[in-house]
């Protein structure tokens, strides 16, 4: 189940369920990472779905 915030994260992804690059990044700088903090440390998330922008994978490393 999902909260709200997560469940508008996932809505603005495309239908492969990525975040566009600008998305992806207001999403993490809303929270104070960057891009390029997501290829320091992969949080135990899949780096290819951090790489595709994946927003359930974003969330996750998000500690969503």
């Amino acid at each position: 189940m999902y909260t709200c915030y997560e469940e508008s994260v996932i809505d603005a992804a495309d239908h492969h369920g990525n975040l566009s690059f600008a998305d992806a990044k207001r999403l993490l700088g809303d929270h104070g990472f960057t891009i390029s903090d997501l290829y320091e440390d992969d949080h135990g998330a899949c780096p290819v779905a951090l790489d595709s922008r994946n927003a359930e994978a974003l969330l996750f490393w998000l500690g969503y």
